[in-house]
């Protein structure tokens, strides 16, 4: 069945959520004079939704996953719908529609998009460029040949991944022979992981929506940097190219290649991450059958007139989503960390930040104070500028001024 908006039937839809929160309204996707919401989580209330969003009472229904299949069942077919943007629900996603029997959105072979080493293996066979990789199988084996086999295929430094893993969780650079020993000591017995040679280079980012066996280009970009280092003070970010750059093209053409292989079945987003090497090769890192996190989807909505998580959450209910149209807007998204031991003004900062007309999400630990360990999200900013390469000179204005860098509590 092919929902509608307009139609005057009620339909209830469940939300699977578990480790990935949600970082817009679903309202945006599910308007509540039409359809009841429910989350279905086996995580917390609390973090269903990204402490940033801003959203209505959401109904939230907390319950282990073996109970999930009684929870969506309660309802008839015909008036129901399951959907997730979280790559910890991908599976069970596809699984639940089965067994109620709503049409399949998600791709047939699923695991070529949520496990990397699967995902690498496919991509290299069709001669799609990957990073060399060591897998695991089946546990981590803390011997020395397993290091050193891993230093001899791989070279220094070594990524070692989770196979089944999102938003860099897990991710450690082990930069010598040491490290790497160390590391497998600490995993030693462990199941899903793999070792990966360091590919260096700039990161970017490409986005597509997939329907009807047809890939739409939505949008590309690079990121301000590495992914990592949060924890130690690192601000995360990245920006939209020009949609008719030669690196926009680019992009586009090799997430293409990445969804032929994988699996262009279906009605999703696809997210794909790579390493633009200095030789101008792109290497694919990862990629997935679901919409980006940070700050990606509201860039897409400026960029070419589609959030691509409403737009995700869309697809799988079956409702209609625009067609993707470059804009010849830019826009840049930041992640400010606040260091132990610090937080930001709210006064005085945030007057500053309005004369610049940046609007600055301060997350709790940004208002309060970061007692932890180590460094946190403490705010997050969305940039657009129109005129051409003034987004480039906004970004470095914003990470230089005073206001960016949080104060003493």
């Amino acid at each position: 069945m092919t929902l509608s908006d307009a139609s005057s039937e009620r339909t209830r839809v469940y939300v699977l959520q578990s480790r990935q929160p949600l970082t817009t309204d679903p309202a945006h996707a599910f308007p509540a004079d039409r359809y009841d919401v429910v989350v279905v989580t086996d995580g917390t209330a609390q973090e269903v939704l990204r402490e940033d969003v801003q959203a209505g009472p959401v109904t939230v229904v907390r319950a282990a996953r073996d109970e999930w299949d009684s929870v969506v069942t309660s309802m008839p077919p015909d008036a129901v719908e399951i959907v997730t943007n979280d790559e910890y629900c991908v599976a069970a996603c596809a699984r639940l529609r089965d067994v109620v029997g709503l049409p399949r959105r998600h791709p047939t072979n699923v695991d070529g998009y949520l496990d990397k080493v699967v995902m690498k293996c496919h991509l290299a066979a069709a001669g799609v460029p990957v990073p060399q990789a060591v897998a695991l199988d089946p546990v981590v084996v803390a011997a020395r040949d397993t290091a050193e086999r891993a230093v001899s295929t791989l070279g220094l430094p070594v990524v070692a991944k989770p196979r089944r893993e999102a938003n860099s969780r897990g991710v450690e650079m082990l930069e010598d022979a040491g490290a790497v020993q160390a590391w497998l000591a600490r995993h030693d017995g462990e199941p899903g992981w793999e070792l990966e040679a360091f590919v260096s280079g700039d990161l970017g980012h490409v986005n597509a929506i997939v329907r009807d066996g047809r890939v739409e280009p939505v949008q590309a970009g690079r990121y301000l940097g590495p992914l990592l280092g949060v924890g130690e003070g690192r601000a995360l970010g990245g920006w939209t190219v020009p949609a008719g750059s030669e690196w926009a093209a680019r992009a586009h053409a090799l997430n293409r290649a990445v969804v032929d292989v994988l699996g262009t079945d279906g009605d999703f987003v696809v997210h794909t991450e790579f390493v633009a090497r200095p030789d101008g090769r792109l290497v694919v890192l990862e990629t997935a059958a679901r919409a980006p996190g940070a700050g990606v989807s509201e860039l897409a909505l400026v960029h070419a007139g589609v959030q691509l998580e409403i737009a995700n959450l869309r697809l799988q209910a079956g409702l209609p989503v625009p067609v993707p149209e470059p804009s010849g807007r830019q826009a840049c998204w930041l992640w400010l960390p606040v260091p132990p031991g610090r937080r930001w003004d709210a006064a005085r900062d945030g007057a500053r930040a309005a004369e610049l007309g940046v609007d600055v999400r301060v997350r709790q630990v940004g208002r309060e104070g970061n007692d932890g360990a180590s460094a946190a999200v403490g705010a997050s900013v969305v940039l657009v500028n129109d005129a051409p390469g003034g987004l480039a000179r906004t970004v470095d204005a914003v990470l230089n001024e005073p206001w960016f860098r949080a104060h003493a509590v």
